[in-house]
């Protein structure tokens, strides 16, 4: 399991897949700027979430 998923705007240690996030942190999603992007779909597949400042990142592999 990738355990350097912080986030870059504000740090938080722990940025978090759509399977993580709870319902209200869904519907938060839901209304991000990134929703005007990309399909729901690919979001949820996609991206990662970071719920202190609710920074959006693609998920992509990182380096150790």
């Amino acid at each position: 399991m990738n355990t350097k998923n912080e986030c870059t705007a504000c740090g938080n240690p722990k940025m978090k897949p759509w399977s993580e996030l709870t319902e209200e942190e869904r519907e938060v999603v839901k209304r991000l700027p990134g929703a005007a992007d990309y399909n729901a779909g690919e979001r949820q597949a996609m991206h990662l979430w970071c719920t202190r400042c609710w920074n959006e990142e693609t998920s992509k592999p990182r380096h150790s």
